[in-house]
């Protein structure tokens, strides 16, 4: 299944700044937050994605560890984010840190997103028929890419 991982995560961690060296709890949240002031903006693909569901996100960190977030959506604001695992994920996200990093310092997030979703740094998986659907409609929506894009400062 193709989907763009990109949106998902680039909700997460929207608000991590150009010098970021490392992912970890305090990021996604503050992304979480960030995300949650801006969603009445967001294209209607995103709060359809978003909707109502429980992300898992797994990030390999350079250290050998992995940070384990989950997330719940409910009309597409983030609800609850948890430091550890959620129970039964509707979507379940895995990215390798230093693709994440690269994602937020590129000039073009798309782009980086693209190879690094191609070379297998990051990968996500709906764990229903719904999420599938979803997620393959935010791949090829541009304006739930450009969205999310945005939230990166520059």
């Amino acid at each position: 299944m193709r989907f763009s991982i990109f949106v998902v995560m680039l909700m997460l961690i929207a608000t991590a700044s150009a010098s970021v060296q490392v992912v970890d709890f305090g990021l996604v949240q503050h992304g979480a937050e960030i995300y949650n002031s801006g969603v009445e903006n967001a294209p209607s693909v995103v709060k359809t994605l978003l909707g109502s569901e429980r992300i898992q996100v797994d990030v390999l960190r350079e250290n050998g560890t992995t940070l384990f977030v989950g997330l719940e959506t409910d009309n597409a604001i983030v609800v609850n984010v948890i430091e550890g695992q959620i129970e039964d994920p509707t979507i379940v996200l895995e990215a390798q840190e230093g693709a994440i990093i690269k994602i937020l310092q590129a000039q073009d997030p798309v782009v980086v997103f693209q190879q690094s979703r191609d070379n297998g740094d990051v990968t996500i998986t709906g764990k229903t028929w719904g999420a599938k659907l979803k997620l393959g409609a935010a791949l090829a929506s541009t304006s739930a890419l450009k969205f999310f894009a945005d939230l990166i400062p520059k």
